[in-house]
């Protein structure tokens, strides 16, 4: 397995609005979705932040800080492969409606991470 690139996070907090504000106005990223519980930013070449509130209750088990997600090619072989080694908190397989794949895994730090598979890869700008 190797890691492709970070595309996503994910970040619980009990002021989402403000952080959505934060992020959008002050640090420029685009605003996607905000509705009650969960807002999504995208950044210039597509990486997403998604920011959770109290009321999103199908992040709950995110809850040891900012979640990283990790891009690589075969998520289903990646799932094996952590599963094979017996790392902790593994999450079952989900799937977007973009046909995207991903799951969550704790590392040994006690942090979640999620490894995920996007069906196209985004675009890179030049800096």
């Amino acid at each position: 397995m190797r890691i492709k690139g970070i595309i996503w996070v994910g970040s619980a907090t009990d002021d989402r609005e403000a952080m959505a504000t934060f992020f959008s106005e002050r640090l420029g990223m685009t605003l996607r979705t905000d509705v009650p519980g969960f807002t999504r930013l995208s950044a210039d070449n597509g990486d997403l932040l998604e920011i959770f509130g109290p009321s999103s209750r199908e992040h709950d088990h995110l809850d040891t800080g900012p979640v990283a997600g990790l891009w690589v090619d075969d998520v289903v072989g990646a799932h094996a492969e952590l599963a094979e080694a017996g790392v902790e908190g593994l999450t079952p397989m989900e799937r977007g409606p973009d046909g995207h794949r991903w799951f969550y895994f704790k590392a040994p730090d006690g942090n979640f991470y999620e490894l995920c598979e996007h069906p196209r890869p985004r675009p890179v700008k030049d800096a």
